[in-house]
Order: structure tokens, then sequence, then C-alpha cells
């Protein structure tokens, strides 16, 4: 992830009518003559092997296991550059919930339509609903204490964001191919600044669940939602 821009207005309602705004699509379909591919969005949490074995100074020391959530987006925009030179721009806005163990959306966006050729350049930026008190990313999991242990663990974070997600690919897409842009997010590492010490004494909920959110043990929720920007890239599939 590059970067967390603040937003100053409210998303879409959830479930809500959706509407795409292809910009100067016909135009730039015109220009590239090649034909047209399906983007559909997916996001997924980067496992807990690769979280703790690639640059592990910079990840959380304790044990954090997340094993379920989502994250609910208002808005999708692709941007991307064909080696030739075009650039090209899509926005879908919808209200959709991404299950990150599945990486299916509820409801989906899989029908954006963007030229087919070989682009060098691809980003994926995802605005967080934020409409109401739901959160719009809920990672739910287990923390074991430096003890031995355990506690269920959820964090909630409920800011209207946008989150921006590049990738190094270069992606070749065929005639009428289907590629997925899929949201990689790791958690571990917006538990950077977190120490053992303060997981192991955070509080604990009435349901015996270690809650993180903007209300609720708020100390570590402002060190994670400062690590938000430190951790999300953007993956293609063809």
């Amino acid at each position: 992830m590059k970067r967390l821009i603040p937003m100053n207005w409210s998303c879409l309602c959830a479930m809500v009518a959706f509407t795409i705004t292809l910009a100067s699509c016909s135009s730039d379909l015109e220009d590239v003559g090649s034909g047209t591919s399906i983007l559909e969005v997916s996001a997924s949490l980067i496992a807990p092997v690769q979280a703790k074995s690639v640059l592990t100074e910079n990840r959380f020391t304790g044990n954090l296991n997340f094993t379920s959530g989502y994250i609910w987006v208002s808005a999708v925009e692709f941007d991307g550059t064909l080696d030739r030179g075009t650039s090209i721009n899509r926005r879908v806005e919808r209200a959709s919930r991404i299950d990150f163990m599945s990486g299916e959306g509820v409801p989906p966006i899989d029908d954006v339509i963007i030229p087919s050729g070989t682009y060098s350049y691809v980003n994926i930026e995802a605005e967080l609903r934020d409409e109401d008190t739901q959160p719009a990313i809920v990672m739910e999991g287990t923390y074991t204490r430096t003890d031995g242990s355990s506690v269920p663990l959820r964090f909630e974070f409920n800011s209207g964001e946008t989150f921006e997600a590049e990738t190094e690919q270069t992606i070749t897409l065929t005639e009428d191919a289907t590629v997925i842009g899929k949201i990689v997010i790791d958690p571990y590492t917006w538990f950077t600044n977190v120490s053992a010490e303060m997981m192991d004494n955070a509080n604990i909920n009435a349901n015996g669940v270690l809650l993180i959110t903007g209300e609720f043990n708020e100390d570590i929720y402002d060190l994670v939602s400062d690590g938000l920007d430190e951790s999300t890239e953007s993956e293609f599939i063809n």
C-alpha cells in the first residue's frame, strides 16, 4: 500500500443500485482497438507464514493469526497504462463486502470492461464505506500471549479512507480474458508499532474477545490505524 487518503464525504449506501463510470470508455477502446477484457475485483489477507518470513523486522513480534474477515468498499477505481502509452481509467461505484478468505464480494465487482493488451502499470484504489457505525474492515483470529495463553481477537476499522494498491507486475490480457485484481492486505505489518506487552494487557470484552476498535482498546487501535498505509498491494491474476 502506498498511501492512505482521508475522505471528507460520505460513501454510498451498502447494497444499493450501482453505477459504473467508464472514463472516456468508448474513445479509449477505439484508440486501442485490440478488443476488451473483464476485470474482477477481489481481496485477501497475506498468510501468517508469508508475513513472518518476509521482512520480519517490520512486523509485529507477537503471535497473531487472522483467520477471517472482510473489507467493505463503496467504490473501486482501476488505473492502468498500456505499453503503447494509452492511459486507462475505470471507476465502479458499488457497495460490496468482499470476504478475505473466499475473495468473493457481495454483490460482486466482476464486470469492469477494460481494453485488452499489455499493461506496463496497473493500480487499484478502494474507497471504504463510512455511512454508519458498521465497520469497513473486520479481521478475526487469535492472539497468543507471551505466557502461552490465547484469546480470540477481533479488529474493526470504521473510517472512510481510500486504499491505493499498486503492483510492479506487467500484465498481458488477451481479448475476452478475465483478470482478477486482488487487493492483498498484510495486517501483521499494521501491528508493527504495537508491543507484545500492550497486547498481553489489552482489555477483554464481555464475550471474552480481545476487541480492538475506536472505542475499545483505543491505544492499540490508534497505533494499528497509523500502520494501515504500509502494507497493501495489488496482485493481478489471469
